[in-house]
């Protein structure tokens, strides 16, 4: 099959100039002239690309070889390459097979590949060379990745079934057919008959016989096919394959298994093909090692005896076997990889690898003998590649070194690393070598030494350096050592080439030799000389080329600097005037350093090695390396490799964290750093630079912030370069795809310099440069973090808040071009990280003033949404995107949004400020409360009242304009908004339905229900499954909904969508703020202890606490008596907005396991937010006062959303009766306080007045016809609530009680004292003792109070925190639960019912 492209990302990574090339002459060749060009390429000299650039490429490969498997029927087994006349599409398909089995390893995603059904059917060709073709295509699969592991299961099955079939065994060497023996050209008569002989034995079920028998279980049948001499036949095996079908009823499962036998029956007689058929079983079993499919049939693939068949076949002496040994010696090198190795010692034993005369020494010392001198003829090229890649893999198993140890493999290993020879074929086999070496040296260094393998590795290197300085002469050269590098040195060529990549593959196996020998104890003597020879010349080229030897060298080449300098940090003036020291520092500071992770991370560990003597860090410091280092995170070009993931656990922008963290020790280990670098960090060119850069890009109008995607959407460019591969092809590990593809994406030119111009990547129509701001915001701040929270002291924080750093570190938060959804990205999360760390480590309140501050002027920015619009009105936010003309989106825009884009700033203060008051610290608790109780706090609580207020009343208007059921037909509310963001198409089709009948659709779709559950989301509603974000119920269940919402809907939602998002996702916010505030103000709840200790005594809540609880508390009071414009069209709409005003009173007041929180309660009492909240109920249910409340219920004109909103109300009065919670919280107030803006608060009397203001309500729901939706739940929590005031009595009785008996003196003298009191006549007025009386309280006890206080104010809290006056009671009876029930039966019933909740006279009739 073709490549899907549909399915395709982009790739991010250019197409190099000789891909591209070889790309466009195969795409443009035609067919007959595509096989001589394949053939031309017979060995790959270009570099690695992506598969994706060559998917066009694949797509005519698959062309072919879909004509290939072309069959007349489906029941035919002979394909179009095995017919006679067809040899012309044969030997195409054989080149296609071999070129991409080169292209393959020479690539990464190799996921792309789509041809795999193709490759299955050809296993079926009769031919063996096209069978074989395929299986050396299948073994680059299976070696270099995880493609067939990854296949999808009908696919792998298919295949993993004919691979099978093919490395079963054929009977043994014990049966006359052993590997070694079919590969000799014996005649036929020295096998056995059976060789030739197809005897085939398989079940079938009699289908007559069952169908006579009625019986469901029929035995089955054993047949046999027997056919002698199959290889005299004429016909194809295909051919009588076809015929067999026809005469036999062959079960499916069973007819790959025949055609497998058949093909070698008939092929078995013909030496050249029997040889084949050996060779393609051998590949069969190491693909099916290599993709883990052969653990089923391991025995059996694998039986005893098969590995020394294996070592026979390399051990033989006949001529013209070569791919045969190499298939055995590939072979054995899949086995030595099987899980926990259990063939590994049979391996060891079979081959001789211990013994110094062993076969395998023996053979090694003779293909290098071969190798080296050149009056021998050399072993050929595929035989010795399979010979040194079982030597390295042998090698990398304990036991294999041993072995090779043993055998005294060093010696003849490094004569090749010696051999110098011409061309570029030898360079495979020293880098083999070299690795070998690598390996054998972790158990034997004595060895290497004795041979001189250290000093033989640096005159390779220099060597192979000195060919690539013919190539790119260019080496950086300071004029003065003795300085800094403050020079320009030569410039590089402008046709800037590649370094061949098997001599880079070399260069990077003796490097990271070097790197592991330096630390090496063994080599303590030698390597104090290590720089006194040719090598440090030999890094200097490669350091001053990262072009042109790739990243990966690059940064080999300095960690071999860097861990030299660790090692011998005396020789560091050495390597200064040899000017190594100066070229590296050039290299990361002047010139552009590759844009990798890997090279990024080690940059400060580099600089920690250059740095430790005074030389080196004057010359450090004269580079100007913060300025330098820290553009890296402000451009473009190092995006992909700080976003880039080296696993899939690392979270995003952990590259600018480890940048960061490192940076930290380099400062910690040179003391004289630090000064330097912090002020170049806040005054000169780092963090102040670094942050006012992020804000001149985010205020600069010029730019336009864009989302990056995951991949970049690079264009494809001409590049002279092939990108770098890691090992050049000729390593024998798997490969590590993602870090081809981060050298691949680093071959794009770069600029020398980096500047703002650099950071331009897409252009607007209105000509605005779209950077990804985002991701600078995320990786400054990270690297900030890093640095400021590397360890738990405060010195970084200390000189950052003193260099004046917070205040530009919090105006990233209120940036106008970042997008409106910057507070749910993790760079927000990231800016609130460092404001967090700073007030952790330092308890520094700047970050809280400085916050507060910006706050506040964001939220005077956002007064005009507070203001209501003339009528008809709509909403503000619609108001502002329809009066916003262009094509230009225009939620990108600060200037065409400014209330939008304000809102998203409000809201990433209010992320931050969230992240900031979980701290759990005590003293941290007590400078956030302090700051938001102080004048300005308390300012900006005002204002994120008011903008919680307009918050809930615009997400209500948004919701009903994104229904159909909500306004009445015709209204005009928000039309004329709504018309002018709609598309043209949209408009028409809705002037057409105008007139036309209403579209209906039912209540539970979007009616009043989707519409208060997406509001309650605004709310800190306490059920975890109703989501923030109020688009998501409109959005969520496409396939069910969107065919039932008209064209015109749909669209009104896709453009409301980001006002939605915008303001719900803030109340979210803020509600989560106003919750943790409430926690911050009551602080921590007092834990009971056991019996035996003294109960805690709790504090009173500080002056700044209590100034903050009231202000939340004025916001709820505000919320619940918050009455609409007056131009609502429908009464739903204040419904909605009281349900979620209700659903955020909740939590406000009581915490998760519903313990009311005191000091709310009493503030909440106090603002007039009870006295709302019951006021509410009474508009709700008179309909506006408009029928009587007993009348309400059942009233046929109740609004819609009535219900919803007293189901709300009654679950929240339930809590606010429970005595239980009420009075036995752990969120208490004390007694009394010496503080003197103190109140105390009696729970017994706010219980008193509650539970009777929630009597008379629920009396006006009692024995009433239930609505139909809410009615069951309104019952359950109308029962519990009369349940409290039932049980409520005896617990009330007993409080009162017990504070009669605690003070019964004061309470006397405060009694008979009142009565003496003149009432005030200002204040002691009918509407005043009516108004305190509505709120629950009796008589006597609203005159007491209002002749102690002067306020209203004052005299409720008189009321909460004294008892009433004291009656004398009727009577007293102590009754029964049963007697209780049957009280609320009575009064369930009207009748006149005798009750005492405080005093039995108090509600007898």
């Amino acid at each position: 099959m073709k490549i899907d492209r549909s399915k395709l990302k982009k790739s991010s990574t250019e197409v190099p100039a000789d891909c591209r090339a070889l790309i466009e002459k195969l795409k443009t060749c035609p067919e007959e002239e595509l096989l001589s060009e394949l053939k031309a390429v017979r060995v790959w000299t270009i570099g690695k690309c992506e598969l994706y650039h060559w998917s066009d490429v694949l797509d005519i490969f698959d062309e072919v070889l879909e004509k290939g498997c072309k069959k007349e029927t489906d029941k035919k087994w002979t394909i179009a390459c095995d017919i006679h006349g067809n040899e012309q599409l044969k030997n195409l398909i054989l080149e296609i097979l071999r070129f991409t089995a080169l292209l393959i390893e020479h690539s990464f995603s190799r996921h792309l590949y789509n041809s795999m059904e193709h490759l299955t059917t050809l296993l079926s060709a009769c031919d063996m060379t096209i069978v074989l073709g395929v299986l050396n295509l299948l073994y680059v699969f299976s070696k270099r990745s995880n493609f067939i592991t990854r296949l999808y299961p009908e696919k792998k099955q298919a295949l993993v079934v004919r691979l099978t079939h093919l490395a079963e065994s054929w009977g043994g060497k014990e049966n006359g057919f052993g590997l070694a023996e079919c590969c000799k050209n014996s005649p036929l008569s020295s096998f056995p008959t059976s060789a030739t002989t197809l005897h085939f034995e398989f079940y079938f079920e009699n289908k007559e016989e069952k169908e006579k028998s009625g019986k469901k279980a029929v035995s089955n049948i054993v047949q046999n096919i027997h056919m002698d001499n199959v290889d005299e036949s004429e016909k194809l095996p295909s051919e009588i394959m076809e015929e067999l079908i026809e005469y036999f009823n062959i079960p499916p499962n069973k007819l790959t298994l025949l055609y497998t036998h058949i093909r070698l029956a008939h092929l078995f007689s013909k030496y050249e093909a029997r040889v084949q058929c050996v060779q393609a079983r051998l590949q069969a079993i190491s693909i099916l090692v290599y993709s883990n499919s052969i653990q089923e049939n391991l025995n059996i693939i694998l039986y005893p005896g098969l590995i020394e068949e294996l070592v026979d076949i390399v051990e033989l002496k006949e001529e013209g076997l070569v791919d045969i040994k190499a298939a055995a010696l590939r072979t054995l090198t899949s086995i030595i990889h099987l899980e926990r190795n259990p063939k590994l010692n049979s391996i060891i034993d079979a081959t001789g690898a211990s013994s110094y005369h062993g076969f395998l020494p023996v053979l090694v010392r003779t293909c290098i003998q071969h190798m080296i001198d050149s009056e021998l003829d050399p072993f050929p090229q595929q035989y010795a590649t399979a010979l040194f890649s079982f030597l390295y893999h042998l090698a990398s198993y304990e036991n294999g070194v041993e072995a090779l140890v043993s055998c005294g493999m060093m010696e003849a290993l490094s004569k090749v690393i010696n051999w110098y020879a011409e061309g570029q074929d030898h360079i495979t086999f020293v880098t083999r070598a070299v690795r070998v070496i690598d390996l054998i040296t972790n158990l034997d260094m004595a060895a290497f030494q004795a041979h001189g393998g250290l000093q033989a590795f640096i005159n390779r290197l220099e060597h192979e350096v000195s060919i690539c300085r013919k190539e790119q002469p260019f080496v950086i050269r300071p004029k003065n050592r003795e300085a800094s590098v403050d020079v320009v040195p030569e410039s590089p060529p402008t046709l800037r080439v590649q370094c061949f990549p098997q001599r880079a593959a070399l260069l990077k196996s003796m490097l990271n030799f070097l790197k592991k020998a330096i630390p090496d104890r063994a080599f303590a003597e030698s390597i104090r000389h290590l720089m006194d020879g040719s090598l440090p010349r030999s890094l200097k080229h490669i350091i001053s080329n990262a072009e042109y030897y790739g990243p990966s060298l690059f940064l080999l080449a300095t960690d071999v600097v860097t861990v030299y300098v660790f090692q011998e940090p005396s020789l560091l003036s050495s390597l200064q005037d040899s000017g190594l020291t100066d070229v590296v520092l050039h290299a990361l500071l002047k010139k552009d350093v590759p844009a990798t992770r890997e090279v990024l991370a080690s940059l400060p560990n580099m600089f920690s090695a250059l740095c430790l003597n005074t030389r080196g860090l004057q010359a450090f410091v004269d580079c100007d390396p913060f300025d330098r280092l820290l553009k890296v995170l402000l451009s473009p070009d190092y995006l992909p490799a700080m976003r880039r993931r080296s696993r899939s656990s690392d979270p995003f922008g952990d590259t600018a964290s480890n940048l960061g963290n490192a940076m930290d020790e380099l400062m910690r280990h040179q003391p004289t750093l630090r000064s330097h670098a912090t002020m170049a960090i806040i005054k000169a060119s780092w963090f102040h630079f670094l942050l006012e850069k992020v804000g001149e890009m985010g205020r600069d109008s010029k730019y336009i912030c864009y989302k990056q995607p995951t991949k970049l959407d690079i264009n494809i460019n001409m590049s002279v370069r092939s990108p770098q591969p890691t090992d050049g092809g000729s390593s024998d590990e798997e490969e590590e795809e993602e870090e081809l593809a981060t050298q691949a994406t680093t071959t794009s030119n770069k600029p020398d310099t980096l500047s703002t111009d650099s950071m331009q990547t897409t252009e607007t129509p209105e000509e605005k440069q779209a950077i990804p701001l985002t991701d600078y915001v995320l990786n400054v701040m990270r690297f900030v973090e890093a640095i400021l929270s590397n360890n738990s002291t405060d010195d970084h924080c200390r000189e950052f808040v003193n260099h004046f750093g917070v205040t530009p570190l919090l105006r990233i938060l209120g940036l106008p071009n970042l997008p409106i959804d910057f507070p749910a990205s993790p760079a927000c999360q990231a800016v609130a990280t460092v404001c967090k760390a700073i007030l952790t480590l330092s308890r520094e309140p700047q970050v809280l003033k400085q916050g507060l501050i910006q706050l506040n002027e964001v939220l005077d920015s956002l007064k005009p949404l507070h203001k209501h619009l003339d009528p008809p009105g709509g909403s503000v936010l619609l108001r502002e995107l329809a009066g916003v003309s262009g094509s230009v989106d225009p939620t990108l825009s600060p200037q065409a949004t400014p209330l939008l884009h304000a809102l998203s700033a409000a809201h990433a203060y209010i992320m931050m400020f969230v992240h900031v008051c979980r701290l759990g610290q005590n003293d941290i608790r007590t400078i956030s409360v302090s700051h938001w109780g102080s004048e300005l706090g308390l300012e900006v609580l005002e204002g994120l009242s008011q903008l919680y207020t307009s918050l809930v009343w615009e997400s209500t208007v948004l919701l009903a304009l994104c229904s159909e059921d909500i306004l009445p037909p015709g209204c005009d509310f928000g039309r004329a908004d709504i018309d002018k963001i709609l598309p043209k198409d949209v408009k028409g089709d809705k002037d057409l339905k105008e007139g036309e009948e209403t579209l209906s659709h039912s209540s539970g779709e979007m009616g009043s229900n989707g519409v208060s559950v997406a509001m309650e989301s605004l709310s800190t509603s306490e059920n975890p499954e109703i989501p923030m974000d109020v688009s998501e119920p409109l959005i969520a269940d496409k396939d069910a909904k969107k065919s039932k919402l008209s064209p015109v809907l749909q669209a009104q939602i896709k453009q409301l969508k980001p006002l939605l998002s915008v303001s719900s996702r803030l109340g979210r916010s803020l509600a989560e703020l106003f919750g943790l505030l409430v926690k911050l103000c009551v602080g921590t709840p007092l834990r009971h202890r056991r019996s035996h200790q003294l109960p805690p005594t709790p504090t009173a809540p500080t002056p700044a606490a209590q100034s903050v609880a009231k202000a939340l508390t004025k916001l709820l009071a505000n919320g619940l008596s918050w009455t609409p414009p007056s131009y609502a069209p429908v009464p739903k709409l204040r419904l909605t907005f009281l349900v979620c005003s209700v659903g955020f009173t909740s939590p406000m007041l009581f915490d998760e396991k519903k313990q009311p929180y005191h000091l709310m309660l009493q503030k909440f009492v106090s603002s007039g937010g009870q006295d709302s909240l019951f006021q509410a109920f009474s508009w709700a249910l008179s309909m506006d006062g408009k029928v009587p409340l007993t009348a309400g219920i059942e009233h046929s004109d109740l609004p819609d959303g009535s219900g919803e909103f007293l189901d709300a109300w009654l679950m929240l009065v339930e809590k606010m009766v429970n005595p239980k919670t009420i009075l036995e919280s752990v969120h208490v107030l004390p007694v009394k306080s010496n503080q003197p803006t103190f109140t105390p608060f009696s729970p017994v009397q706010y219980l008193i007045s509650t539970q009777k203001a929630a009597f008379n309500a629920v009396m006006n729901l009692w024995g009433k016809q239930p609505l139909k939706i809410y009615g069951s739940r309104m019952s359950e929590s109308m029962l519990a609530i009369l349940c409290h005031i039932i049980k409520g009595e005896t617990i009330i009785k007993e409080a009162l009680a017990k504070e009669r008996e605690e003070k019964p003196e004061t309470r006397a003298s405060v009694s008979s004292g009142s009565r003496r009191l003149l009432p005030d006549t200002d204040l002691y007025t009918p509407q005043n003792i009516q108004q305190l009386m509505d709120m629950g309280f009796t008589r006597e006890h609203c005159a007491e109070a209002l002749m102690h206080s002067v306020s209203l104010e004052q005299a409720t809290e008189y009321i909460l925190s004294h008892p009433p006056p004291a009656v004398p009671s009727t009577v007293c009876i102590k009754l029964t639960e049963d007697d209780q029930v049957m009280q609320a039966i009575a009064m369930s019933l009207g009748q006149d019912v005798v009750m005492s909740t405080d005093q039995v006279s108090t509600f007898s009739p």
